[in-house]
């Protein structure tokens, strides 16, 4: 009870401290799935992903992971925007470590003068350095963290600073059954440059899930229920998915997304393959966007 109350007043005195700050919300990459095992199970699946880059969802769930991981991932994004992102994590059974990089580049852009004349291009992006550490705190109670360095460029203008993620997980006496937290995005003006003389913030991301696995004869399968809150969104949304392993070295995937404008229904397989495995994940987008096509491949030592 002791260690579940230290947790609870860590959170609340992050959301404290981020509550001030002022500005236009920035640094939107931060809200995108990194890993294409997650992202073909609604943005769900970081404690049975097997991944390195489980910890960009949960900081905590790196020690749900099997031994050493390096995996890197390629997303086809929106508008020929493309995001590629890599990470490695050791859990070494109470403490696990990892780090990890996500950079989105928006390709070349059009600059236009005030009577929309073509002048020149430029060229946005976004990287994101990470470092992750998680502990077992008790045979039933795990938490992580996550330090983030973030750089953002818009044409001349860039800013450059820190946030941090928190992350916890309590196993419940109810078998297989976990209950998942998380804050993300914390900082403050006081960890970043200003972006053409103003703060850009980062807008704080609450979640909290349930996820159970069970067996059905041969056929193992995680499933996930997961509410999130974005600070620069008034809705609520909710993402559900499952993960099943269908043969040795299959595994098929899906995921439903709601309370989204554009985004519902995602899927995708991975294959293990000895030391090697890949993952695939479709998500499809309505009002007109381009689908997003991910791949990732993740080496087990």
């Amino acid at each position: 009870m002791k260690q579940i109350l230290i947790i609870t007043a860590i959170l609340l005195v992050s959301i404290g401290m981020c509550a001030e700050t002022n500005g236009e919300k920035g640094f939107q990459m931060l809200k995108i799935v990194s890993s294409a095992s997650a992202a073909a199970q609604g943005a769900t699946g970081s404690f049975s992903s097997q991944d390195a880059l489980c910890f960009f969802e949960n900081p905590a769930s790196s020690l749900f992971q099997n031994g050493k991981t390096a995996s890197i991932t390629q997303s086809y994004w929106l508008f020929d925007t493309t995001m590629n992102n890599g990470a490695y994590t050791s859990n070494q059974g109470k403490t696990a470590f990892g780090a990890g990089y996500r950079y989105l580049d928006y390709g070349k852009i059009d600059r236009r003068d005030e009577i929309g004349d073509k002048i020149g291009e430029f060229h946005p992006m976004d990287i994101n350095v990470s470092l992750n550490f998680a502990r077992r705190l008790h045979p039933n109670h795990y938490a992580g963290i996550t330090v983030n360095t973030i750089y953002e460029k818009i044409d001349a203008a860039s800013s450059f600073g820190l946030s941090f993620d928190l992350g916890y997980t309590y196993l419940t006496p109810l078998q297989d059954l976990k209950i998942a937290a998380a804050i993300k995005h914390l900082s403050s003006e006081a960890l970043f440059t200003k972006m053409d003389k103003e703060y850009v913030d980062i807008p704080i991301t609450l979640e909290a899930g349930i996820i159970k696995d069970f067996t059905v004869g041969s056929i193992w399968s995680s499933a996930e229920i997961k509410v999130i809150k974005h600070e620069d969104d008034d809705d609520v949304k909710a993402n559900v998915g499952i993960n099943t392993k269908i043969f040795e070295n299959l595994y098929l995937r899906g995921g439903y997304k709601l309370g989204y404008d554009a985004e519902d229904l995602s899927m995708g397989f991975g294959l293990a393959l000895k030391k090697f495995s890949l993952n695939y994940a479709f998500l499809p987008f309505k009002e007109h966007l381009d689908d997003v096509h991910m791949l990732e491949l993740s080496y087990h030592f």
